[in-house]
């Protein structure tokens, strides 16, 4: 679950996402399948409390607005944790384990395949992605300021006991990254202009 402002989302079992407005009188703003075909990883709602990211343990993410307004971005899902095996027709599907927004509004994910990826969702592209840092990341965060990323590496249980390593395993841990504004900020709109 994700809370920004007076919004609350929650993923639950069964493929269900409900939303929550919380500012004193608490009240149910939305109740909905996941647009996903598979189990929910994570939620994260946007910056303006407009709507939410979700990520699944498909290596897909989803963006939803809670309300469509006329000439806005409309709702959509892509892959994004998942790495093609040349000349052949499966993919390795990592589950997306966070998502975490930057204060302009773009986006990070982070996954099973140990990769983090920088997005705009107004523009519907990635900005930046990174190499493997070669074990799961689990979770992600920007500082408030937006000029530091945080992710942790450690086993995410994606593969069951079968897949810890125990003492072979890398040791867990925390990394931080500088964010220069390029890196992140939106990008040009197709056919229109910057945000």
């Amino acid at each position: 679950m994700d809370i920004r402002g007076d919004v609350l989302v929650v993923a639950l079992a069964g493929k269900k996402i409900v939303a929550y407005s919380v500012n004193g009188n608490i009240q149910q703003q939305l109740s909905m399948d996941s647009p996903l075909k598979y189990q929910s990883r994570c939620i994260s709602v946007f910056p303006d409390q407009s709507g939410f990211a979700v990520g699944s343990i498909e290596g897909r993410c989803a963006i939803h607005y809670f309300v469509q307004k006329p000439g806005a971005a409309e709702n959509f899902a892509f892959r994004c944790h998942r790495q093609d095996n040349a000349g052949k027709t499966e993919s390795n599907v990592h589950s997306v384990n966070g998502i975490a927004f930057h204060p302009f509004g773009t986006f990070a994910t982070v996954g099973g395949d140990g990769v983090v990826n920088f997005w705009d969702k107004d523009s519907k592209q990635r900005l930046k992605v990174f190499p493997s840092v070669n074990e799961c990341i689990s979770c992600a965060s920007f500082n408030t300021q937006g000029n530091i990323f945080a992710y942790s590496k450690s086993y995410d249980w994606g593969k069951g006991a079968s897949g810890y390593k125990g003492a072979q395993a890398q040791p867990n841990g925390i990394s931080l990254h500088y964010v220069p504004e390029e890196e992140i900020k939106q990008r040009q709109k197709k056919g229109g202009s910057k945000r």
